[in-house]
């Protein structure tokens, strides 16, 4: 069982508009977990160290934080879309489409 958590801060909203999207993939129809699950290998997230964030962020920029929890593993990345690889950018979207906020 793999749950995953994100949560976006940032905008103009900053802390007061933070949305927290949780998924748990067993919960998922089998092709839209195995592509968030695929994607989640792809960015090799657990071995991603805990920071990837802009060197100077703007007040504005949107700030990620992924948790995932499965396999006998957990991890946290907190990240800026500019710094990450395409899959965890792909993953991002892909739980911001398809999950409704918590």
């Amino acid at each position: 069982m793999m749950r995953l958590t994100l949560t976006c801060t940032g905008g103009f909203a900053g802390p007061a508009g933070a949305q927290t999207r949780t998924v748990d993939l067993a919960q998922l129809p089998q092709e839209q977990a195995s592509q968030l699950e695929q994607l989640l290998h792809a960015s090799d997230f657990f071995a991603l160290p805990p920071k990837l964030i802009k060197e100077a962020p703007k007040s504005w920029d949107f700030q990620y934080d992924l948790k995932v929890d499965g396999d006998g593993q957990a991890h946290c990345v907190r990240y800026h879309l500019d710094e990450a690889s395409p899959s965890l950018k792909q993953l991002t979207e892909k739980l911001n489409e398809e999950v409704d906020p918590d």
